[in-house]
């Protein structure tokens, strides 16, 4: 079979390789889409210290089974799916203490060889919590955004949104504008987007934002204060890797208000912060990584009940063969959801 390998810094070769072999409660998959992440798109043009090469990148799998194992009895040949990269043990500690995010086992099961590949297997843990069958209803392009619409499910539960709240997003990209429409699903009195780009910006005043900041051309938290009678957002979520939004995100979020870190940064980062900010206005600071099995098929619902418009985020699809296009494209911010059609 055909598969994108991620060898090292913008090197990445098409090449022919063997489709995995099938045992006991395990699925074959023929992958029919696959999302461009964030994290592929690092990966490619940096590294990443976690993620060794030679290897087949590519988490936001949909496509059709094309194979089962012989214990498999959920799942019949032809079944439309989509894939989670990863599902949690359920027995450790931090499983028991419901912290599926911090599973200790949470990487140990995963498809191989990855995404970017015409088939992937999925292996038995995955295919017990974290493989789901896809409505008539959902195409696949609506159907790869569970694993990054699961990942803002779980930043914006551990938020707390309550009716009435202020919601500010720092973050005009596909993550942030998923967030937008989830502090809609919730109930979120004003949402406020801020970003740099203007086109952005238009499709998150048509997904629902009740005002975007460009911070080009505007200061946000200026902006921010005055729609808020100069107290700040309730809650405040950085969608974005970078100190400089993590920083102003800290000035956008009112006294007593929580402000989640959620997007990830670059090893080693740092930044000052003054622990009088955190005791005298009583703020919570929070991060969150990745979803849990139980996000992931609340994901797939709020997509196939059209709670969650993703459609208006999909702006490019490549196949396979331009995978270096669908990076490049992705990292130059030229548009939103960048798909591989595989």
């Amino acid at each position: 079979m055909k598969a994108a390998v991620y060898y090292g810094q913008r090197d990445v070769k098409i090449e022919e390789v063997e489709t995995p072999e099938l045992h006991g409660n395990e699925i074959l998959v023929r992958v029919r889409v696959c999302g461009v992440c964030s994290t592929d798109v690092k990966t490619i043009l940096r590294g990443h210290p976690m993620i060794l090469p030679p290897m087949v990148l590519g988490h936001e799998i949909v496509g059709d089974v094309v194979e089962i194992g012989g214990d498999v009895t959920s799942f019949r040949i032809g079944d439309r799916v989509v894939i989670a990269p990863y599902v949690p043990c359920g027995t450790c500690y931090y499983c028991l203490h419901t912290q599926y995010t911090l599973c200790s086992k949470l990487f140990e099961e995963k498809p191989t060889p990855g995404g970017f590949a015409e088939f992937v297997k999925v292996p038995s843990r995955i295919v017990e919590k974290g493989a789901l069958k896809i409505p008539r209803s959902v195409s696949y392009e609506k159907a790869v955004f569970t694993e990054p619409l699961a990942c803002c499910i779980h930043g914006i539960d551990i938020c707390n949104v309550k009716v009435g709240d202020v919601v500010t997003i720092v973050g005009d990209g596909p993550i942030g504008l998923l967030h937008l429409q989830l502090a809609r699903v919730l109930g979120a009195d004003k949402v406020i987007v801020s970003g740099q780009c203007e086109e952005r910006l238009m499709v998150a005043n048509k997904l629902g934002a009740d005002m975007v900041v460009n911070e080009t051309k505007e200061d946000p938290v200026e902006k921010v204060m005055k729609e808020t009678s100069r107290r700040g957002a309730d809650v405040v979520i950085v969608a974005v890797g970078s100190l400089t939004a993590a920083e102003e995100g800290l000035r956008l979020v009112r006294k007593g208000g929580t402000i989640n870190l959620f997007g990830g940064y670059p090893a080693g980062a740092e930044f000052k912060l003054d622990p009088n900010l955190i005791h005298y206005s009583e703020l919570t600071l929070t991060g969150t990584f990745g979803f849990s099995h139980v996000d992931f098929i609340k994901a797939l619902r709020l997509v196939s009940k059209g709670k969650v418009n993703v459609e208006e985020l999909i702006t490019h699809k490549f196949n396979l063969d331009q995978i270096m296009t669908a990076v490049d494209v992705s990292a130059e911010r030229k548009g939103l959801k960048v798909l591989l059609t595989i």
